[in-house]
């Protein structure tokens, strides 16, 4: 039986996304015990790390907004974790707010960066002047202007309106309509083989010229096709970046393992995030 961690609390997106991914994966739905709330990406994934959880379920990128860095990061802190599922879900942000009210009344907007960012058009044009407070998740704003009678909204999902007793001021805010975020599930172990499947790695190189162009040299020359490559800061080393790369294919395919040793022949440094099954966006309705 497994607990599946997840970022809360009850009405964030995370757990609406947790709750569908569940609902089309009964390999998953059938076997859990508990699904717990964590206030925070990293407490969620070192807790996994640790195997306080079995599972975790964290938001990796936005088709609005990009990465989510400190899931990135995250992960690149871990060692005992892998990616072995991925989930993409569209994302609708509402206008939360106690009462119904004019958007004028409005003093302040509570959310997560994430989805401040996503809406930047509505609040730049219709709520300039409400203050911008960020919390730690979507829920976490509607609860907390639940908690209070004051002219507060908050910018979150349905589910958030309905579990907090809140109005649905506007709906679908984003600044764009086809709007989805790509969320992974975490465990202790590689999942099998699909033939259908991606690799997630982490790579650290010197920084000099043409250094990441030799590494994806190494995929270009086997024909492996790369879906996504982001950086991050090290942390170590100010100008000193990391590289998020996301290819085609399991990771003991020939051609990777290929790529991977000539790698640690060069002295390139490449983290193993994990192989797991590709999501097609026709599983999910945008």
């Amino acid at each position: 039986m497994y607990n599946i961690g997840y970022l809360g609390p009850k009405g964030s997106f995370s757990e609406e996304a947790l709750q569908l991914f569940l609902a089309t994966n009964p390999k998953y739905k059938d076997f859990i015990h508990e699904l717990i709330p964590f206030n925070t990406i990293p407490k969620l994934l070192f807790s996994c790390n640790q195997k306080e959880v079995d599972l975790a379920f964290v938001p990796l990128e936005n088709s609005t907004e990009g990465q989510v860095g400190v899931t990135m990061d995250t992960l690149g802190q871990t060692d005992q974790i892998y990616i072995i599922e991925e989930f993409v879900h569209p994302i609708d942000q509402c206008l939360l707010t106690h009462e119904p009210m004019s958007l004028t009344e409005i003093k302040r907007i509570y959310s997560h960066e994430q989805a401040l960012g996503q809406c930047r058009e509505f609040i730049e044009t219709k709520l300039n002047h409400a203050e911008q407070i960020v919390c730690l998740s979507t829920a976490e704003a509607a609860r907390k202007i639940a908690s209070v009678r004051e002219n507060w909204a908050a910018v979150g999902p349905r589910r958030a309106a309905q579990l907090y007793n809140l109005h649905c001021l506007v709906e679908k805010i984003q600044d764009m309509t086809l709007n989805a975020t790509r969320f992974i599930l975490v465990g202790h172990e590689l999942t099998e083989m699909t033939g259908d499947d991606k690799t997630s790695l982490l790579v650290m190189t010197e920084n000099s010229p043409g250094s990441l162009y030799r590494i994806l040299q190494e995929f270009a020359i086997r024909n492996i096709n790369l879906t996504r490559i982001e950086s991050r800061p090290s942390k170590q080393k100010l100008g000193e970046y990391v590289f998020f790369i996301d290819v085609d294919g399991y990771v003991f395919s020939e051609q990777i393992q290929e790529v991977l040793w000539t790698l640690k022949q060069k002295q390139v440094s490449a983290k193993l995030l994990g192989s797991y099954p590709k999501a097609h966006s026709d599983e999910t309705v945008f």
